[in-house]
């Protein structure tokens, strides 16, 4: 699978085994600010469980039914952003992603999540794209909000996250509403 370039000096690469390392390493070091918003990310999360992570997104790369690449800045990866499983009669999915602190505020998701919106439209044949963020996080939900989606409404207590239930805000974007 090909690397798909988000500007001069960003891509997004399919994941492959190179990439278990620094990912792990990324989430070791941003595990507390990772756990408040992202069920994965919990204590003794292991090099193991993420290799088995990479190793069936890779799968699902090579099949077409879904996205999951590392953010890679220069020569270092910086996060993930994930085309999740593609329904493929509705012609809809949605992304998810996550950055280490390091590389937050400057526009890097953003610009990650513009380019895997336009692979989505354009490669993948879908017609809606959703982000759905907890309420509360709102670095998360910037990301849509710079990118023109549409805030559908909030799903109440619609995600169990550790111990507790969060609500999440549901942006979409169409198809035809896409300007990359």
């Amino acid at each position: 699978m090909r690397a798909i370039p988000a500007g001069s000096d960003l891509e997004l690469r399919p994941l492959s085994a190179r990439d278990v390392e620094p990912l792990f390493s990324i989430t070791e070091r941003n595990l507390a600010r990772l756990h408040q918003w992202l069920e994965w990310a919990v204590p003794g999360y292991s090099l193991d469980e993420m290799r088995r992570f990479v190793e069936e997104k890779q799968t699902e790369n090579l099949l077409g039914v879904g996205l999951t690449a590392a953010i890679w800045l220069g020569d270092r990866v910086c996060g993930a952003i994930e085309l999740h499983r593609i329904n493929t009669r509705h012609r809809s999915s949605s992304i998810g992603y996550w950055i280490d602190d390091a590389f937050e505020s400057q526009g890097i998701v953003t610009r990650a999540c513009r380019c895997l919106v336009t692979e989505g439209f354009s490669t993948y044949n879908l017609h809606r794209i959703e982000i759905r963020c907890a309420t509360g996080n709102e670095r998360s939900a910037a990301v849509p909000k710079r990118l023109g989606f549409v805030l559908e409404g909030t799903l109440r207590e619609a995600e169990w996250l550790h111990d507790h239930w969060v609500d999440l805000h549901v942006f979409r974007m169409l198809e035809h509403d896409w300007k990359p």
